[in-house]
């Protein structure tokens, strides 16, 4: 089984025709932060557990290490991961910014990769993110057009009028954009993958599981870290 979810594999026009999200969905979800084990030692082996690649995605001028989830809400992965994710952030240095980075790697991704970067740059992103996920895999709504986008957000509590106002702005589209030339530079074809200062990429069928890319990326850091001591 693989645990990405992929290019093609579940369009979201599918879903509400099919009925397929509903079968992924048959058990109840409890979103519960989990406990993280130890991570074992990782040897990085480039082309087998992380991928070196050139994208647009530049590391913060300031020697911070900047990492990536690059997701779909979507994504029944991704939302699966989340809590995972939640708790791992904590772990990271304090010099290590972590961010979700939504792509559209298709047509019918990007009515829900435009609503993540309207809700980010109306800052309120971090009361919505997981409800978002929630109302999607939890409450199986399945918002398509943007009137059903923004009713989702205006019942979290996001102004509706400004919501659709900058989720039809030239910024809003040009993130979108921006995001899908990161990702097709990267060579992305499926959901989540973790991105490293724009240089390194890891995936859940590199690691051998969506949680399996935490330790990994943990290891990137310390390289990343390690060369810039170097350097100095």
């Amino acid at each position: 089984m693989s645990f990405f979810f992929r290019l093609g594999a579940l369009h979201w026009q599918r879903w509400v025709g099919l009925g397929l999200l509903a079968a992924l969905l048959a058990s109840p979800v409890v979103y519960a932060a989990p406990k993280i084990a130890p991570s074992p030692e990782i040897i990085l082996k480039e082309n087998v557990n992380y991928r070196v690649v050139i994208t647009d995605e530049t590391p913060p001028s300031d020697g911070r290490i900047l990492v990536q989830e690059m997701f779909w809400y979507g994504c029944p992965h991704c939302f699966h991961l989340e809590p995972v994710l939640d708790e791992w952030r904590k772990t990271l240095p304090a010099y290590v910014d972590f961010e979700p980075y939504a792509v559209p790697l298709t047509p019918g991704w990007v009515p829900l990769t435009k609503a993540f970067y309207t809700a980010k740059f109306m800052g309120v992103l971090p009361k919505t993110h997981v409800s978002v996920f929630t109302d999607i895999h939890v409450k199986n709504l399945r918002p398509v057009t943007r009137e059903q986008i923004a009713d989702m957000y205006a019942d979290l509590g996001v102004n509706r009028d400004q919501f659709l106002q900058m989720y039809d702005s030239f910024g809003v589209d040009n993130a979108v954009r921006q995001a899908g030339v990161v990702a097709q530079d990267a060579g992305v074809t499926g959901v989540p993958a973790i991105l490293v200062n724009g240089k390194y990429l890891v995936t859940g069928d590199m690691a051998g599981s969506n949680e399996a890319m935490l330790p990994i990326v943990d290891a990137l850091i310390a390289k990343i870290e390690a060369q810039r001591k170097a350097k100095s």
